[in-house]
């Protein structure tokens, strides 16, 4: 059962998911590695959330919601027999909070080369944990496994990200 949300019901989406836009921008972006693809995701899972906003259930996680839709529509759209080929996302793309110092350059450009070499699984829960931020409740709900998988998973994709890479 789903509880309305009184008043506007345009203004209370856009209260509701501003503050969230860019972590979305930044997993969209994660999931296509390309900025007009990411864009267009957004701007997808956006005009969806928008029609299916009387769905939500007020007092659940609202980001858990727009991401699983975002990375339903992704897996619909994006990723099938013709749409398998990787594009890299450059550094320039990528919202770092502190300046960088040479090391750190080098040891971001050796990730980013060694990422598309990891399995579609650790790549997916990196990105969803690491680089989206959601706790591993939040990732077991996102991408539709227990809580355990997650760590194990996680552990073993930066084992794998950390060997691949020489970044320690």
């Amino acid at each position: 059962m789903t509880t309305r949300i009184k008043g506007d019901p345009s203004a209370s989406f856009t209260s509701l998911v501003s503050p969230k836009m860019p972590d979305l921008r930044r997993y969209a972006a994660s999931l296509t590695r390309d900025a007009v693809d990411a864009e267009d995701l957004l701007q997808e899972t956006l005009m969806r959330a928008y029609c299916k906003f009387h769905l939500w259930q007020q007092g659940t996680n609202l980001m858990a919601w727009l991401v699983v839709m975002m990375r339903r529509i992704f897996l619909s759209k994006f990723v099938g027999p013709s749409n398998r080929a990787h594009s890299q996302c450059t550094i320039e793309d990528c919202e770092i909070a502190v300046p960088v110092n040479q090391e750190q350059v080098v040891d971001i450009g050796r990730i980013q080369k060694s990422w598309s070499r990891l399995s579609h699984d650790h790549r997916e829960v990196l990105e969803v944990v690491a680089v989206g931020g959601a706790s591993y409740d939040e990732a077991a709900t996102t991408l539709g496994v227990p809580v355990g998988t997650i760590r194990s998973r996680l552990g073993r994709a930066r084992q794998s990200l950390r060997q691949l890479s020489g970044v320690h």
